[in-house]
């Protein structure tokens, strides 16, 4: 795999173990409220998961927006959309389709609202993926972003130091690490309008976010970016300490939503 391209293939290419977290990390549960209300989803609304993975996210849409509504969980992996719309399926949601996304599955102007959730740091060219998002909203439409800033990850008992070279080490997985911090400015000169932005951090104590490091290692893996016995002792250590109850990781994420403007400025 070509390190220059893994940031993308990474997300076509999904082996078995890291599907199977996916499937566990990714299931819609009473913490993620708050991003779905920032939606503001009602009966009828017209509505893409830009990005959606297993899919958990776009059935729970789809159940706020009801039968009148459409739903459209976008994604690069085959697996991840077969899974997902097989859920679907079994769940008896007629209103929930999910296409693969390869930038013409949805006609400009036809969504009021677009959630895209981890996302626009693996793109290939940020100011493109927002201008083709932007022309899939109809006037007046929301979009919702979230996603990750790695500069302000924090893993205890690691330190300070270590978790930055961890994570540095995981780079090639990421086009831009920092994608938070730049949102703001690039949906600004995409055109849209009352930009809000928030930071949310995600604390885990219980090691719950632990498939998300052990992701980082397999990528570290990949390129061999830190000695084998030295990752499997990084890696030990936090299963230690989530026994001794010493185990901290906070995960800082930007969450924002902007509006298409209803009249464009020429």
């Amino acid at each position: 795999m070509d390190k220059k391209l893994f940031f993308q293939e990474h997300w076509i290419t999904i082996e078995q173990e890291r599907l199977a977290r996916y499937e566990d990390m990714f299931v819609f549960s009473a913490h993620q409220e708050p991003l779905i209300a920032s939606l503001k989803l009602k009966k009828g609304l017209t509505v893409a998961d830009y990005g959606c993975g297993p899919g958990f996210m776009a059935m729970e849409i789809a159940r706020r927006v009801g039968p009148t509504g459409k739903v459209y969980g976008l994604d690069i992996n085959h697996q991840f959309l077969e899974r997902a719309a097989q859920r679907g399926r079994d769940a008896v949601i007629t209103h929930l389709q999910y296409l693969h996304l390869d930038g013409a599955s949805l006609a400009a102007h036809s969504l009021d609202r677009l959630f895209c959730k981890n996302v626009l740091e693996y793109v290939p060219d940020l100011q493109q993926t927002l201008t083709e998002q932007f022309s899939l909203l109809r006037p007046g439409g929301l979009i919702e972003i979230i996603d990750s800033d790695w500069g302000f990850v924090i893993v205890e008992p690691w330190g300070e130091e270590i978790t930055r070279k961890f994570f540095a080490a995981a780079a090639p997985a990421f086009k831009e690490p920092h994608i938070g911090r730049k949102l703001y400015a690039a949906l600004r000169q995409t055109g849209y309008e009352k930009i809000n932005v928030q930071v949310t951090a995600t604390v885990d104590t219980s090691g719950s976010g632990l498939g998300v490091i052990k992701n980082m290692a397999s990528y570290i893996r990949k390129f061999d970016a830190l000695p084998g016995q030295q990752r499997r002792q990084m890696l030990a250590e936090l299963e230690q300490a989530i026994t001794d109850k010493t185990y901290c990781f906070v995960l800082p994420q930007f969450a924002i939503t902007a509006i298409k403007p209803e009249r464009m400025t020429q």
